[in-house]
This record gives structure tokens, sequence and C-alpha cells, in this order.
């Protein structure tokens, strides 16, 4: 596990300090899940932006609807 420096105001602060030991536990693994949850959200967003790139460049490379339906029917 890696340890990372969080600046927060005084009252969280102190109200962490506070903290029972399994309190603390409970939190850093909600913290944990915030911040995987924002990196995949970033990451969705990351890859929708790249499909979007992909479709367009294929759009101007003269990809149409039935062009890919070919492609995508064909055993090839």
């Amino acid at each position: 596990m890696e340890r990372i420096v969080v600046e927060v105001d005084d009252f969280s602060g102190k109200a962490f300090r506070n903290f029972t030991p399994e309190n603390k536990k409970q939190f850093n693994l909600a913290v944990n899940l915030m911040l995987k949850k924002a990196i995949n959200d970033a990451g969705a967003a990351d890859y929708k932006k790249l499909l979007d790139a992909v479709g367009s460049e294929a759009v101007i490379n003269g990809l149409t609807p039935d062009i890919l339906e070919e492609i995508l029917a064909s055993d090839d």
C-alpha cells in the first residue's frame, strides 16, 4: 500500500485524528474507492474521446455505414 498526503481544513483534520483505528480503516477504504472511481470515470471519458476521434477519422477517410456493415458481415 502506498501512503499519500491530502490537505484538508482544520475541522476535517481534527475529526480524522479523533477517529478510532477501525473508523480510519473504513475511511481509507472509502477514499480509495472514490479515487478509483474518479480514475475510471476519467478513463471512460478519455476512451470515449478516442472512439470519437477514430470514428471521425474513419468518416473523413470515406467509411460509411454501408461499408462498415459490409466489413462486419465479411468472414475475413
